[in-house]
């Protein structure tokens, strides 16, 4: 399993000279084995995949936030007449995966609809377990404002969390320990510093100190954190690196790779 860090930032894309080295673009990570590609969340990162020749393409929405998905009508694949996307999101009250898209990629808001670019786009309400080529998707309600989705992807014997857009709350983190038992990788969301996370409790998003903790009490393998707050630049966010900067923990960089 190869997982690319396509985007890394949270909450809206950045730009500058201090903000090169985590990256300035939103939430998405791709996943890859020898026939599949799968997209978690389609931030601006997503503008910038690799060369994936002809893989399958599927993607896994975790749920509708802007940031999220603003990377779609320049995903380079969904301008290919010969590709097949296929796209899944749990259901948003009573919107299914294709109406939560509708609602930003029609007019005034987008000159035209996801279904009008050339590549053939099936939107998918996702059911658990999901089986994608030689994968499994399983998935649990995350803890952010308006619902969000935390995905475990299992192939040849290796697995990843996708944990991003969630909020440490003491009675609710042992389902999340539970469902990242034993992952090869956990990737979490560290959007705040343990002050900023006192001052927007409720904002659904964590820490380094709890992620820490939820790696050492679920075995997690290895743990990168994602979700970079916007105004944290490289500097900012190499200092709340350093205390937990190791082989198996560190903070998710724009263009890494991680063979698992």
């Amino acid at each position: 399993m190869k997982v690319t860090i396509l985007g890394a930032r949270g909450s809206i894309p950045t730009e500058g000279k201090d903000m090169l080295e985590f990256g300035g673009g939103t939430s998405c990570v791709l996943v890859e084995n020898h026939d599949q590609a799968i997209y978690l969340d389609a931030g601006t990162g997503m503008i910038c995949t690799p060369d994936i020749g002809d893989k399958a393409i599927s993607v896994l929405l975790t749920h509708p936030h802007l940031d999220h998905i603003l990377g779609f009508p320049f995903f380079p694949y969904i301008s290919n007449k010969d590709r097949k996307i296929d796209i899944y999101a749990g259901k948003c009250g009573d919107l299914g995966t294709f109406e939560q898209l509708e609602a930003l990629y029609k007019n005034p808001f987008w000159p035209c609809g996801l279904k009008d670019y050339p590549s053939d786009v099936s939107f998918h309400d996702i059911e658990f377990p999901l089986n994608i080529g030689a994968f499994t998707v399983t998935g649990m309600p995350s803890v952010h404002p308006g619902g969000s989705l935390v995905y475990r992807l299992e192939t040849d014997g290796r697995s990843v969390v996708y944990a991003t857009d969630y909020e440490y709350e003491e009675d609710k983190v042992s389902e999340l320990i539970e469902f990242s038992h034993d992952c090869d990788l956990l990737l979490f969301d560290a959007q705040y510093t343990d002050e900023e996370f006192e001052a927007r409790r409720g904002f659904g998003h964590s820490t380094v100190a709890q992620g820490m903790m939820i790696m050492e009490k679920s075995g997690a393998k290895n743990i990168r954190f994602v979700h970079h707050d916007p105004r944290h630049t490289d500097d900012f966010l190499r200092e709340m690196e350093r205390p937990i900067k190791c082989a198996t923990a560190a903070f998710a960089r724009k263009d890494e790779v991680i063979i698992l």
